[in-house]
């Protein structure tokens, strides 16, 4: 084996109570470039351990004062990072397997080759390259966890009204288990993926991936192939395999935003791939395994849907497992002006302006606002006025609040007596009325797309 290959520059401890055998170790590895540490017992030995930085601790098994078994145990407390290779002259099979279990490293008999030494070196010093590498790409993931807690995780559910403590605490507690299914429910507007998304990364799944779905957006036809995937040839159009939702969200979190809004029949092919843990491409003949743990969001009141006819009971059970509301921001208004300060804060900094605070005029027009659009409202509100602001604070001036629909003349407090499906319904008729029964422009009005529309006609029967 030519020199080259040798391991070069590494620190190693030699114990043994023969001189002849410090002597020979220690000409053997500086001859190879090695910086070596001798002692003549175990107690000496870990002195040294505890001194300098050793990469290899090479061990006699029978010593004064210590043998290598009580090395090897210290060693592995003192310096976790030190491997141990343990030499006796009283090799057996039984000593070998009790010093590989206890964690030595590589384990041969005196008298030994020096090729055999070599070769342990070597072994040992790729071991160790490739332990560093992993802890390099641990501490990677670790940050990449960490920088995504601060992004998506609890410090994203921004208030401190009481309703959005609990909030938090929920995610938490479901944060403790791994597969539990969870249903988000809240206004448009209130941040239901947010919490999604904290579910995903404040949990066991995070550095899995998150897949976000949007139900209403994906026509029924093509709503089996997204979820569950197809094989090429399934239907015409279809010239290759295609993974779904499911399958690509395996190892993490599927998101299904806008759930009330998903076919019928779609429902009951939902059901069942929740009620299992594979899922069948279309056109397939077996079926893959996926490991997923499912978060589903929804504006609609589910029950009320059930009652009409519209959404299957036995889905929402299955979703309905864990539950999280997220109460509407005219009924947390101690929230509002944190939440503009965060967005305030994060809009200066991607804008570069230096804007330090919101005007105590600006501030008392913010708590005074009914917010429909709820916080996603208040952050379009915020962004605008960090736009529009000369000074370094936003004035009442720098807010412009949009116009909102509201249909037969009510103000947004008249509204609240209504449920949810009965105020969206008279939303989209005063939508529809004022475009002259345009789609398109209803639609736009709405802040939605013409499809979304057309599934809320249909579920509405207008």
């Amino acid at each position: 084996m030519s020199g080259s290959a040798d391991p070069v520059g590494m620190r190693i401890l030699v114990i043994d109570d023969d001189p002849a055998i410090l002597r020979s170790l220690h000409t053997f590895l500086t001859d190879r470039g090695h910086r070596t540490f001798l002692a003549e017992d175990g107690t000496k030995g870990l002195e040294i351990l505890r001194q300098e930085s050793i990469d290899i601790t090479i061990t006699d098994v029978v010593l004064p004062t210590l043998d290598g078994f009580e090395v090897l145990k210290q060693a592995r407390t003192i310096s976790p990072g030190t491997e141990v290779i343990m030499i006796t002259a009283h090799g057996d099979v039984e000593t070998a397997v009790r010093a590989m279990r206890q964690g030595a490293f590589d384990f041969f008999s005196k008298p030994f080759r020096v090729e055999d030494l070599q070769a342990a070196l070597q072994r040992t010093e790729r071991f160790q390259a490739l332990r560093r590498k992993a802890d390099r790409y641990r501490q990677n993931l670790d940050q990449l966890a960490t920088a995504a807690r601060q992004r998506h995780g609890l410090s994203s559910i921004i208030g401190r009204s009481r309703a959005i403590r609990t909030v938090r605490e929920l995610i938490q507690q479901v944060c403790q288990t791994e597969d539990t299914t969870v249903l988000v429910c809240g206004e448009t507007g209130t941040g239901k993926e947010l919490v999604a998304r904290a579910v995903h990364t404040e949990g066991t799944r995070a550095l899995g991936p998150f897949v976000a779905v949007n139900c209403s957006a994906v026509p029924a036809t093509l709503v089996e192939s997204q979820l569950f995937g197809h094989v090429r040839g399934a239907f015409t159009g279809a010239g290759g395999a295609h993974k779904g939702f499911f399958e690509l969200a395996n190892g993490g979190t599927l998101f299904l935003d806008e759930i009330g809004d998903m076919d019928w029949a779609m429902q009951a092919k939902l059901l069942r791939s929740l009620e299992g843990t594979c899922v069948r491409p279309v056109g397939g003949s077996r079926e893959i395994p996926v490991d997923v743990r499912v978060v589903s969001a929804t504006n609609r009141d589910l029950p009320q849907a059930i009652a009409q006819g519209k959404f299957r009971q036995e889905l929402f059970y299955r979703l309905n497992v864990f539950t999280i509301r997220i109460p509407p921001l005219r009924e947390r208004k101690e929230d509002i002006v944190p939440i503009a300060e965060h967005y305030m804060r994060e809009f200066s900094r991607e804008l570069r302006k230096p804007i330090k605070g919101i005007s105590p005029d600006a501030t008392a027009r913010l708590e005074g606002h009914h917010f429909p659009g709820n916080v996603r409202e208040l952050k379009n509100l915020i962004e605008r006025a960090v736009i529009v602001c000369k000074g370094d604070r936003i004035t009442r001036s720098d807010l412009e609040f949009q116009e909102v629909i509201i249909a037969g003349g009510f103000n947004p407090a008249e509204l609240t007596h209504l449920s949810l499906d009965a105020i969206e319904r008279a939303v989209i008729e005063e939508a529809l009325r004022r475009s002259g029964e345009n789609q398109t422009r209803a639609a736009r009005l709405l802040g939605i797309t013409r499809r979304q529309l057309f599934t809320r006609l249909k579920n509405h029967g207008l």
